[in-house]
């Protein structure tokens, strides 16, 4: 029984040991338990008030959820500031025509010194300041700067060969453009030196430019301007037809866009295709381009106007095209899905004479891009907004809309203006659901 007893008090002791492991595992295990369920619970506290979780109890099993699921929130979109893109990203580009200073106008804008280097020497603000609730109902406002400016307290200089007061940018900046081309037959007036002064007078007051170039590498880059509202890029290249027989130091200093039978003509088609490609891989959604003609005075657009811009929308590489440089309102074509607006006139102009009475209107157009952000081949034309305008308001110059309520000269004249470039707008075919006059009381 001695050698039969031992071998039984190590199987109870084996089955004691054996006991309290498996207590220690049951009491590992419900600790474990506890500390999940805990983890658990918090997690799904935490989901529940930063994400609206269903909730799983009597009510989420038939499908009720909480007051956050009930109302999610909407995709981010960028409206814009003009009217009709409440659920598209939108881009509008206010542009119009040619700011053509001479001595008789901007004599009546002149301080006490004109020799003035402290930016005393002329004011301009009256002549611009119906322009800003316009701009502001725009995105990005560009403008065109027909000539080079002059240094600060002169000498300044009018046609031929012009030198207009520097004062103007100051102007133009207060009023609210964010952008503006210079690609004109005048750039070259007073030659690099000018191209500079306009360049830095333009760059020192925040206004994005292209058209005409200090340096080589900044004539090979595109124009990309950022929506204010986050909606979306703009893309804008710029060309001239002509420098007015003058030939620059070096042919990059001006962008231009040579007539047919010019042997720069194509190499001219081509850089502003490079660019607008440029411009789409630094992320623009839609590219502008800016034409400048000479053919003046007309109610309609001249030969190379319209083999121009139907070769550069053949290329289907821009969204729109717009021009300036015949100092007169002109057509707007839709040629094979690109949007063509053949002349915008003058933003700002000294009166002319009866015969050149086309010289003292303009065009304003807010041309409105809907699309979305990053997508391309999503962007096109939703609308164009115009207004005519007169250079003149009761006497007195000063950028003028010619609508209901507001007169210019004077009601039967204004209505008369008023028909007469709606006429020429609309005399090429343009959809009227798509171009419409410009009511900007009734937005």
């Amino acid at each position: 029984m001695r050698n039969g007893s031992k071998p039984q008090h190590l199987k109870a002791e084996q089955r004691g040991s054996r006991s309290r492991r498996m207590i220690a595992m049951l009491m590992g295990l419900l600790l474990a338990t506890i500390v999940v369920s805990i983890i658990w619970i918090v997690s799904f506290h935490i989901l529940e008030r930063d994400t609206g979780v269903i909730d799983m109890g009597s009510e989420g099993k038939h499908g009720a959820v909480s007051k956050s699921m009930e109302a999610p929130a909407p995709a981010v979109t960028h409206p814009g500031n003009a009217p009709g893109c409440s659920d598209q990203d939108c881009i509008s580009v206010l542009v119009n025509g040619d700011l053509l200073f001479h001595p008789t106008l901007w004599q009546h804008f002149q301080g006490p010194d004109t020799t003035s280097s402290d930016g005393s020497a002329f004011d301009f603000t009256s002549l611009f300041s119906p322009m800003a609730d316009y701009i502001r109902s725009s995105d990005i406002a560009v403008c065109e700067f027909e000539t080079p400016i002059a240094k600060r307290g002169g000498p300044y200089a009018g046609y031929p060969v012009f030198a207009i007061p520097s004062e103007v940018v100051d102007a133009v900046s207060k009023v609210g453009y964010k952008a503006c081309t210079h690609a004109t037959n005048h750039s070259w007036d007073q030659g690099a030196e000018g191209i500079a002064r306009l360049s830095n007078e333009l760059a020192a007051h925040g206004i994005a430019q292209t058209g005409s170039y200090v340096r080589q590498s900044d004539s090979e880059r595109p124009l990309v301007i950022d929506s204010p509202t986050g909606g979306g890029k703009l893309g804008l290249v710029t060309g001239t037809v002509s420098l007015n027989a003058m030939v620059p130091d070096y042919d990059w200093r001006v962008d231009r866009l040579r007539d047919f039978g010019d042997p720069q003509h194509q190499a001219d088609i081509d850089r502003a295709v490079a660019k607008a490609d440029e411009a789409r891989r630094q992320g623009a959604d839609i590219v502008a381009l800016a034409m400048h003609s000479v053919q003046e005075y007309l109610d309609y657009a001249d030969s190379w106007q319209k083999a121009e811009a139907h070769a550069l929308a053949e290329t289907g590489k821009f969204d729109v095209i717009y021009g300036a440089g015949c100092h007169c309102a002109q057509p707007i074509e839709n040629y094979h899905g690109t949007w063509i607006i053949y002349g915008l006139g003058n933003a700002i102009a000294v009166s002319a004479s009866a015969d050149r009475i086309v010289n003292n209107q303009g065009v304003t157009a807010r041309i409105q891009f809907a699309g979305k952000k990053g997508i391309p081949g999503s962007w096109g034309v939703s609308r164009i907004d115009w207004v005519a305008t007169s250079n003149m308001k009761g006497g007195q110059y000063q950028w003028c809309p010619i609508t209901q309520g507001n007169t210019c000269t004077d009601p039967s004249n204004d209505a008369r203006i008023r028909q007469r470039i709606s006429d020429v707008i609309y005399a090429m075919g343009a959809d009227r659901n798509v171009v419409r006059e410009w009511n900007l009381s009734g937005e």
